[in-house]
């Protein structure tokens, strides 16, 4: 077995399966010993070379798949063998094996799948996310939650952060010692201001107008002192706490409003947006660098203010919404004077976004757009994450008309009918009827090649079940009746008036497919063993039941009981209770069609296929065990059924 999950050989797996069942007697026994055979053979994968192991992963999981498709291996196998190969690859493995993932998301989102196995997907993806560094790797991390958000369905609550909770590991350090920070600021100080007849060295470029920011001990505390209020804004609600928010804060905007940027003129404006333009694919996310030596370089950049205002906006409006975690009973509500504070800091903040050049006023109104956003998603997490899809519209989507098309100029040298497929298919020979009769175009089947497989899953030694054979699929029924009614001489023949008519597309395809292939001398000896077959085995359950009655009859010393007895419908229903699992090929042995409905249950259907038998049949019991005689189930569990009513009788 595990020499056939090696090679990806479904067929002698499929046998060793059977004979591991007969052997263990236990269907479960044998998926647990299957399950670890793919669990260890995926574990060799992650030996092979990098090179290699992507295509190699890729092979094996599509037979893990295919293998719990056939019922080979559990559902979970699939997302487990997936889950190995990553916690036993490095970073840059993963990298390539998560596409893996990626492929096979909508087979993920598949009805039935989704349900029980989102939860094993998404703890796959944040066992992977807590490996990685949210600075070093932020785009494999952005990666993996860009497929959360594809898989996830909208009313997905894991990533939403239901319950407001604060990241409070997120801690800024910074100098806190008073001679530390004078020492280092001070050494600053001397090192920007230039030494009388100093020359400025190669490359140095002498900023004109350039404003110096001076820092103080006491500003440095205060700038960041204020990230343990941005990590955890709760603490705002303690009176004492919102006062050194209040005098910290409004020292640092102070500061920044008394140096304000100098504005850009319109060719530095330009050079600036083809600056970033060009550093759009290099951005890095990093932590605040806290060194007393950089923050007045900081507080001159433009980009660094916009972080420490959207910072302070962020925690404006979540001091003013309403949140369902956040009731007045624990007091987490403003009083007027703090309330207004907010709301004139708000618009100072803003007022200050707006200075900040390059395109400060553009700034301001997408970061107002965004905000309003932020409420929305506030509003929909306090009505506790109703389904967005109850308030969509249910109107048919209209298609969207365009009326300033660019008109494409006719040109009579192109021949152009519409469409790109459909012009290669004009343009592909110059004579159309004679491409019409080419060669090429015969791609019909042979009706040999055709029949092929289905026959051999007709064939009772194959053990193909019902569900997979392919006579099921529609498609290939639509395909079989056109060729057989094409290539097949029995396909349109005169029914015999002796038999009954089949009413079902399935049934006849079959008849008809087997009468094909006593034609083809390919098929005619196997046809012909396994006719012989069969009526050996029909003669040897017709003589073992004939012996079995007769001794019953001898022992008895007194005719069958049951033997002419009358059916009422009392005994049919009794006969239909005792008959419900042999309900689909009941009506086969009784030589009756009748279309099974939605609403009824195989008892019920049972029951109609005894009474159309009885009504045609003078409601014998003896001519129904007769008839029931070929199969050896059905007619053990109708004898007992006959037993039991002789009895009571």
């Amino acid at each position: 077995m595990e020499e056939a999950i090696e090679r990806r050989n479904f067929d002698d797996l499929r046998e060793l399966s059977k004979a591991e069942k007969k052997l263990a007697k236990d269907d479960e026994f044998v998926l647990i010993k299957i399950d670890g055979l793919l669990k260890k053979r995926g574990y060799k994968i992650t030996e092979v070379p990098l090179e290699q192991k992507v295509e190699f992963a890729r092979l094996h999981y599509n037979f893990v798949w295919n293998c719990m498709k056939l019922g080979f291996c559990s559902r979970s196998t699939p997302l487990m063998t997936l889950q190995d190969l990553l916690e036993v690859s490095s970073i840059e493995e993963c990298k390539q094996l998560f596409g893996l993932v990626e492929e096979n998301m909508n087979e993920f989102k598949q009805p039935g799948f989704m349900e029980t196995y989102s939860n094993t997907i998404l703890r796959l993806c944040n066992d992977l996310l807590r490996r990685l560094s949210r600075t070093g790797e932020t785009s494999f991390c952005g990666r993996i939650m860009f497929f959360l958000s594809r898989f996830l369905p909208l009313t997905e609550r894991s990533g939403v952060n239901f319950m407001g909770h604060f990241n409070t590991l997120n801690v800024t350090n910074y100098e806190e010692t008073d001679t530390a920070a004078e020492a280092l600021i001070a050494a600053t100080s001397k090192a920007q201001t230039p030494v009388e007849g100093e020359e400025m060295e190669t490359g140095e470029i002498e900023e004109e107008g350039a404003k110096e920011i001076v820092v103080s001990p006491e500003m440095y505390r205060q700038f960041w002192s204020l990230q343990k209020f941005m990590s955890n804004p709760n603490l705002l609600y303690e009176k004492d706490k919102f006062l050194t928010f209040k005098r910290d804060l409004s020292a640092v905007l102070s500061l920044m409003t008394a140096n304000k940027l100098e504005k850009t003129a319109v060719e530095e404006d330009e050079i600036v947006d083809n600056r970033q333009k060009k550093m759009s694919n290099e951005v890095f996310f990093t932590k605040y660098l806290t060194s007393p030596k950089l923050l007045a370089l900081q507080l001159n950049d433009s980009s660094f203010r916009r972080y420490f205002l959207i910072q302070a906006i962020i925690i404006f409006q979540y001091l003013n919404a309403e949140s369902r975690f956040k009731p007045p009973a624990k007091k987490m509500v403003l009083n007027e004077e703090q309330a207004k504070y907010v709301h004139d800091t708000e618009d100072k903040c803003y007022r200050l976004l707006g200075d900040t050049m390059p395109r400060g006023t553009a700034f301001v109104a997408g970061l107002k757009k965004i905000m309003a956003r932020e409420q929305e998603w506030n509003r929909w997490k306090n009505t506790n994450c109703t389904d967005f899809s109850e308030k969509a519209d249910k109107g048919a989507m209209q298609m969207y008309k365009n009326s300033r098309r660019t008109r494409v100029p006719f040109n009579p040298n192109n021949l152009d009918l519409g469409t790109p497929e459909l012009t290669k298919l004009w343009t592909n020979e110059p004579d159309v009827l004679k491409a019409c009769k080419s060669d090429k175009r015969k791609f019909t089947p042979t009706l040999a090649d055709f029949i092929r497989d289905p026959l051999d899953e007709m064939d009772p030694e194959q053990q193909v079940e019902e569900q997979y054979k392919s006579i099921n699929d529609t498609a290939f029924q639509w395909r079989a009746a056109r060729l057989l009614m094409y290539k097949s001489p029995g396909f349109l023949a005169k029914p015999d008036t002796k038999q009954e008519p089949v009413t079902n597309i399935r049934d006849f395809l079959e008849r008809n497919i087997y009468n094909a292939a006593k034609s083809i001398d390919e098929f005619r000896p196997s046809i012909l063993e396994r006719e012989k077959k069969e009526a050996e085995a029909r003669k040897k359950v017709e003589e073992s039941l004939k012996r079995k009655l007769d001794s019953t009859t001898r022992i008895k010393s007194s005719p069958n009981p049951h033997a002419e007895t009358t059916l009422t419908d009392e005994n049919l229903s009794l006969l239909a209770h005792d008959l419900t699992k042999f309900a689909q090929k009941l009506g086969k042995l009784l030589g009756v069609s009748i279309r099974k409905s939605s609403s009824d249950s195989d008892e019920q259907f049972a029951l109609k296929i005894l009474k159309e038998w009885a009504e045609k049949n003078d409601r014998s019991a003896k001519t129904l065990l007769n008839t029931l005689i070929v199969d050896v189930e059905v007619i053990m569990a109708a004898q007992a059924t006959m037993k039991k009513i002789g009895d009571s009788s």
